[in-house]
């Protein structure tokens, strides 16, 4: 809720009062509860600087993809702020279905809850199950240890007693974070609290309710998609040939990735807005003599990603379902749930006819969206599903998956040994030749927040930071599960752990049965803080901090067979990719490591070489024999501020003595959608083509640049001037049919261009 939004001006009693009430009553989600915030403050914060993010329009979904990376100049001053905006958030949490808060985004449409609401199976299967759990049964779970043995399968029993230690946790966190907030926010002065005016206290109500619905905007962000890409695949569903059109940049050829552009030779797809209203719609634009556009298909709140399969459009909608309050509950669609949610939608037309698409299915998934593939005319979908404390533990619905309105059965849902999470990982697929029902559903409870599928398996990555919850030497680490998949079929196979973060989306990749990874590894030296006068326990802080870097090699059980560690001494890793036997990862404070790793020894990987240069790349990509292309920024070498945007070609064709063949400094431009999101940019390593758009920050120049590598230099194709946001809007891409070139704007613009001379040939206006 915004500033003017409010229905009632409260007094500072009254605020009070209400507060406490609140945050006793409600549960606050894992991803703003106190340990995820500063773990998200933190990572944010390592680099110290703030990414500036210009004359673009950013989503969430796309604000939550560029959290995690690499800056510009600018000292990140709003860490503070965002801090102090966090706190009030954990407080105002469950206030704000109270006060009007839309903490989960946009309102979702009027029959989201009912397609999400469970079936009266729901109690019925709740009755029958077990309400008692031995000792002997709680202690087999936490000493599971995992590796090729870890069993799926749990029962509703289970994850309440496993959960209830949460939601435990987390109400005692918030009545702590309130009488934390009104000692922090309080009036410093007796006089000016004997001043305070009603007025006054209407006006903190305000700058709180701003600061929580900001820091949860932020905070929710993070949960979602963050993935890898590798090399161009087929958007279409066809084999990719040589089929001379651009295809979604991703990380294996043979596995499918959304996008909000698809291009299959003749017809392009955009997520547009639409014209008479705020909503969205994809847009099929016909290119054969000339531009067409022949449909416009569904009107959503939002689109997040999209799937051309042979005659299939798959489009995916986030959401947020927010009813009425009623008692402790609320009652949306004359469905009662514990409180607001959030829900996924897979929409499937028919295409064959693209002049006229029909709505085939629509699945619902409660639970945020995070990332999807297809594979083998298969769809796999993720989300994250957090839990809530119900009324009574018969009612499923508040902590157990919801899948098309029913509760996903308990032999399809994993409780690691020892989990601390409340939250789960939703994976469901759907066959994309007949997509009426969901194939499989599986469930994982864990906070995990990274993918990486190969054509064979599922890796899912969750980060576990350091604790300060007792003394020693502390490391963070990964913790990974692989499923295997074949036909829609998932099953759960190995769970490991390794040190360290994975901080980059190519930092994982699977080869011959082993899947490599390099992280970056933080240490600290937690001490207990004792007043030295008292003798009273304070709590705990870091008095040592190390930064390192590894590369892991795990076998088909998720077990380590080979390592390299300790490199970089205080780097973090920026990029990396794998190609075959040979891996590349770059680290960066003030000058630009590229490593080359031998890993045709799984067991034994050895480091061959390291070179060193200015800036950093953000985005590797094999461009052709023995090169590697880096997409990045340049650096002063001394200071490591960053200044411009930077190509860089690598000669690896002895990988123990790569060289920079090639480098292009961009010195007008300080900013680029590709330097996070490796599907902005459009490569074609056959056509020899790569393009991506730039922007000027402190100019508001913005561009779409074209680019090809001959003579061992980098060369323009051509550059369009963008900077008319009223024109092209605020997120440009492009892609191309043989000859010719489109330019997509979000507001459903299509130009063609031609790659021969340049000339603009068509124009379709919104």
């Amino acid at each position: 809720m915004r500033k003017g939004e409010m229905n009632h001006k409260l007094d500072e009693d009254n605020i009070r009062q209400f507060l406490q009430r609140s945050s006793e009553e409600e549960t606050v989600p894992e991803s703003l509860q106190p340990s995820r915030m500063k773990d998200w403050l933190k990572q944010q914060c390592d680099i110290g600087e703030e990414e500036p993010m210009g004359r673009r329009k950013m989503d969430s979904n796309e604000e939550m993809a560029n959290s995690g990376k690499k800056t510009r100049k600018h000292i990140g001053w709003w860490c503070t702020t965002f801090a102090a905006a966090a706190c009030l958030a954990l407080v105002l949490f469950a206030a704000g279905k109270y006060m009007g808060f839309n903490t989960g985004g946009d309102t979702a449409p009027d029959t989201s809850a009912s397609d999400m609401a469970a079936d009266e199976s729901a109690d019925d299967m709740a009755s029958d199950m077990a309400a008692d759990g031995s000792a002997d049964d709680m202690a087999a779970e936490s000493a599971e240890t995992g590796g090729a043995g870890f069993e799926e399968g749990t029962t509703y029993a289970k994850l309440y007693r496993s959960f209830d230690k949460y939601w435990t946790e987390q109400e005692e966190l918030s009545r702590e974070s309130f009488l934390e907030s009104t000692t922090d926010f309080a009036v410093d002065d007796a006089a000016a609290d004997d001043a305070a005016a009603s007025e006054g206290s209407a006006g903190g109500v305000e700058y709180a309710e701003d600061a929580a619905a900001d820091a949860f905007d932020k905070g929710s962000a993070d949960v979602s998609d963050m993935e890898a890409s590798e090399s161009a695949g087929d958007s279409s569903g066809e084999a990719a040939g040589e089929e001379d059109y651009g295809k979604t940049n991703q990380q294996e050829e043979t596995v499918e990735e959304a996008d909000i552009i698809k291009n299959d030779g003749r017809y392009l797809y955009r997520v547009s807005d639409k014209q008479d209203d705020y909503r969205r719609t994809v847009r099929i634009v016909d290119t054969k003599g000339g531009l067409k556009e022949v449909a416009q298909v569904g009107s959503f709140e939002n689109v997040q990603d999209m799937y051309v399969w042979k005659d299939k459009l798959a489009v995916i909608e986030p959401g947020w379902a927010v009813g009425t309050e009623t008692d402790a509950e609320t009652e949306v669609d004359d469905e009662i749930w514990e409180s607001g949610y959030a829900y996924s939608r897979i929409y499937v037309y028919d295409i064959s006819d693209r002049a006229n698409p029909q709505e085939y299915h629509t699945f619902t998934v409660k639970g945020s969206y995070m990332s999807s593939r297809i594979s083998e005319g298969y769809l796999y979908f993720f989300a994250s599903c957090d839990t809530q404390r119900p009324g009574k533990e018969e009612d499923l619905r508040a902590y157990v998956p919801m899948l098309d309105g029913k509760p996903i059965a308990e032999d399809k849902i994993t409780l690691p040994g020892g989990s601390k999470a409340a939250s789960y990982l939703v994976m469901a697929s759907v066959n994309m030749e007949q997509p009426d029902k969901f194939t499989d559903t599986r469930a994982l409870v864990t906070s995990a927040d990274r993918f990486y599928v190969s054509p064979s398996n599922i890796y899912v990555a969750d980060t576990e930071y350091i604790s300060y919850e007792e003394e020693g030497q502390k490391t963070d680490s990964t913790t990974l599960y692989r499923y295997s998949y074949k036909d829609g079929k998932m099953r759960k196979e190995a769970k490991g752990t390794v040190k360290g973060t994975l901080r980059d989306d190519m930092a994982m990749n699977e080869y011959q049965g082993y899947l490599r990874l390099v992280t970056t590894v933080e240490s600290q030296n937690i001490s207990k803080i004792i007043d030295d006068i008292s003798g009273e326990f304070l709590g705990y802080d870091d008095m040592e901090t190390q930064t390192t870097n590894s590369l892991y090699v795990l076998d088909a059980d998720l077990a380590t067979v080979g390592k390299v560690e300790d490199l970089a001494k205080d780097e973090r890793v920026y990029s990396a990719r794998f190609m075959g036997n040979t891996g590349y990862f770059v680290t960066f404070r003030e000058t630009d490591p590229l490593f080359s790793v031998d890993l045709s020894n799984p067991r034994e990987p050895k480091i061959l070489g390291e070179l060193k240069i200015s800036g950093f790349s953000e985005y590797l990509h094999f461009y052709a024999d023995n090169l590697l292309l880096g997409i990045g920024m340049e650096a002063d070498e001394e200071t490591g501020v960053t200044d411009c945007l930077k190509l860089s070609m690598f000669d690896i064709s002895n990988p123990a003595d790569v060289k920079e063949q090639s480098k292009l400094e961009l010195k007008e431009y300080d900013y680029s959608e590709a330097l996070y999101n490796y599907k902005a940019v459009l490569i074609d390593t056959k056509k020899n083509l790569f393009g991506f758009a730039m922007e000027d920050y402190d100019n508001g120049k913005f561009v779409y640049t074209l680019f090809k590598f001959e003579n061992g230099e980098f060369c323009k194709v051509m550059e369009i001037d963008c900077s008319d946001s009223e024109r092209y809007g605020y997120e440009i891409r492009g892609t191309y049919i043989g000859e010719r070139f489109f330019l997509l704007a979000d507001n459903g613009l299509v130009e063609e261009y031609s790659l021969a001379d340049g000339s603009k040939t068509a124009v379709l206006e919104p």
